[in-house]
């Protein structure tokens, strides 16, 4: 494989059904000729996955591969990038670890001739390097006769370290056979890497040391947290040693913290690394690693209340957008939450860095919960002055979704026959058995039917109704296999309409045939945010400004929402009036590195009530959570049949 190869499979990977040559050129910036001239070695590549590249007259290529299969290739495609002389991956590593651990005047020259590039690349690679540690609070500084050094605090270095290294030794190969008193939760990659970099009774040392922290603190921590932990405490045995202890906790908050955990870790530090000089700031920031990492119990609601009525304020808009009131009942719901912004507000006082990618899964599973959360995640962070995670948002639609499957609430009807009472009762049985959720709370024979009595009670009838009724599903008398499937579709139909009506007519207000553009060729996330504003700014919805605050706050936390779907959203900041552009790109864009992108929506919401933006909310809810519409909308021949699909009842 050669560079050229990389960057073409790569589109290919993101892209789904028959694209030409010409398509596959404008999306990657190679030639006709170059493409067309590598497709045999490209074909050869993609079979080593036992996928295809098909080739069709007059469509065009078409890559046949499942899932699966686009996942191993673009896990390959990466791998390959990390270890390519030629690849940016490789230099931003090779550059990192010279800075990280070889602070020694190294110069753009210097870099330009180790890696065999010109010093235009590298400067370039020192851009994108910089705002990669702008993410930990340091900066890169050329300094006369000493050269590129990285500047910043000691804990904000020892977390870019730490990200960095994540990110190279979770493709290494590994050691099969771990030592019999390695704690369990210390993978075989983690286990492979730590004794790369750190002596082996240092690993022993500190996993020990968190053993007793546990026991201390009567909690155990997850594989995730005590892994992380175990890396930092090397780190820092290491940076300690070299006589880098924390002295400076720059514009951090630094809030108050339980004394348990400040005890905690200083009978951690004091066990691995005695030391003599002033350690109070390593014990403070240590604490709090310690009070926000992930534990296997339930949170405890914390003593300040202002977290409880956040979490209750939040839980009861996103569960009634999702038609789920009786879940907020659930206090083990609202203790996990309320611990959980308790710990979000300790990770931005103390500026730390934690993630462990949960919103990958969570999107793709829960992605209509996600979305919910997602889009009125605004109130919480407008209350804590905080801009929450993808992996932090992920985690709230993870405790909800659990909450909701323990607090799941059947639905109730009435059945309607023309037989005797044991056929009528097996009948009963039978449906109940079949359809999940549903109660059959009385059987009525036809003599004994009133409507006037019923309004409103869903019925199920084995008897044709000369009247139509609303919230009734009429089957045959055999409640056969098809009648059971027709009982459960139309469960979900009915459950769908009845949140849709109400949104439909909020949301309409907001959208405009004039706000939406489809099929637009644009490569770059933040022109794609531009041209969205632009539209909204041109027909009187916002005010100038509302995209670079769009864009300020992509950076802090993209708002994918999983399906190639992105939802950027200000509340009232800059808005003039409640308005959702929407733009359709012809080719999927990388919006994060593991996310692509094909559809925006833009929305400047402005309204006054809570329940206006409930109904707001609800369209969107039921809108992710419906594949057959997001497959229409992409398919849609242009602006105007787009806002038809959009805007009909079966959105």
């Amino acid at each position: 494989m050669n560079n050229l190869q990389e960057k073409v499979i790569r589109r290919m990977i993101d892209t789904y059904g028959f694209f030409t040559t010409d398509e596959l050129s404008e999306m990657t910036g190679v030639s006709v000729s170059s493409i067309k001239h590598s497709l045999s070695d490209i074909s050869r590549e993609i079979e080593k996955y036992e996928a295809k590249l098909l080739t069709a007259p007059r469509k065009g290529l078409c890559l046949v591969a499942t899932e699966e299969q686009r996942e191993m290739i673009l896990d390959d495609l990466n791998e390959y990038a990390n270890k390519d002389p030629e690849s940016f991956y490789y230099r931003k590593n090779y550059i990192l670890d010279t800075l990280f651990y070889y602070p020694a005047k190294y110069t753009i020259q210097l870099f330009s001739e180790e890696l065999c590039v010109s010093r235009n690349i590298i400067q370039k690679d020192l851009k994108h390097i910089e705002d990669y540690l702008s993410e930990f609070n340091l900066t890169l500084t050329k300094v006369r006769n000493q050269g590129i050094q990285i500047k910043g605090d000691e804990f904000d270095l020892r977390q870019a370290i730490v990200d960095s290294e994540n990110k190279k030794y979770w493709k290494h190969a590994y050691i099969e056979k771990l030592p019999e008193n390695l704690d369990y939760r210390i993978s075989k990659r983690a286990y492979t890497f730590f004794t790369d970099h750190y002596p082996k009774e240092n690993i022993m040392k500190v996993q020990d040391s968190l053993r007793k922290a546990e026991e201390f603190l009567n909690q155990i921590f997850v594989d995730i947290s005590f892994c992380r932990l175990t890396e930092y405490l090397l780190l820092t045995i290491n940076r300690i040693g070299e006589g880098k202890i924390l002295q400076n906790a720059g514009s951090r908050k630094m809030t108050k913290l339980d004394t348990s955990f400040l005890d905690a870790a200083r009978l951690i530090l004091d066990e691995i690394i005695p030391q003599d000089g002033d350690m109070s700031l390593e014990y403070q920031f240590l604490a709090a690693k310690l009070m926000v990492a992930k534990t296997c119990g339930h949170g405890i609601r914390p003593k300040d209340e202002k977290y409880e009525n956040i979490a209750l304020d939040y839980l009861s808009i996103v569960l009634a957008v999702m038609k789920k009131e009786n879940v907020l009942k659930n206090e083990v719901l609202i203790n996990d939450i309320s611990s959980f912004l308790e710990k979000i507000t300790i990770k931005r006082d103390y500026k730390l860095v934690e993630w462990d990618d949960l919103h990958r899964d969570v999107q793709h599973q829960l992605q209509d919960v996600y979305a919910a959360c997602m889009t009125y995640i605004f109130d919480i962070e407008g209350k804590l002055s905080v801009i929450l995670t993808q992996d932090e948002i992920a985690w709230i639609a993870l405790l909800i979704h659990n909450a909701m499957m323990d607090s799941r609430e059947g639905r109730e009807a009435v059945l309607l026959t023309a037989t005797d009472p044991h056929t009528a009762r097996y009948q009963k049985i039978k449906i109940e058995n079949a359809v999940e959720g549903l109660e059959i709370i009385d059987s009525i024979h036809i003599r004994d039917f009133h409507p006037e009595t019923m309004k409103g009670q869903l019925l199920i009838s084995t008897v044709p109704l000369k009247e139509p009724r609303e919230n009734t599903i009429e089957v045959t008398k055999h409640i056969d296999q098809a009648d059971i499937n027709k009982i459960a579709v139309s469960l979900d139909e009915l459950e769908h309409d009845k949140k849709m009506t109400d949104a439909l007519e909020t949301t309409k207000k907001s959208f405009r045939e004039s706000l939406i553009l489809t099929d637009v060729n644009v490569m770059e996330k933040q022109d794609v945010i531009q041209l969205a504003s632009d539209l909204l700014y041109e027909q009187g919805f916002i005010e100038k400004g509302f995209s670079q605050e769009v864009w300020k706050r992509e950076l802090k936390r993209p708002s994918t929402v999983g399906r190639g779907i992105v939802m950027p959203h200000i509340y009232k900041d800059y808005v003039k009036q409640s308005g959702v552009a929407v733009v359709r790109l012809k080719y999927p864009i990388s919006w994060t590195p593991n996310e692509k992108v094909r559809l925006m929506f833009l929305i400047a919401i402005d309204f006054e009530t809570s329940e206006e933006i409930l109904r707001f909310f609800q369209y969107f809810y039921g809108m992710i959570g419906n594949k057959e519409l997001i497959g229409h909308l992409l398919d849609a021949e242009g602006p105007k049949e787009f806002y038809e699909i959009l805007m009909s009842e079966a959105g």
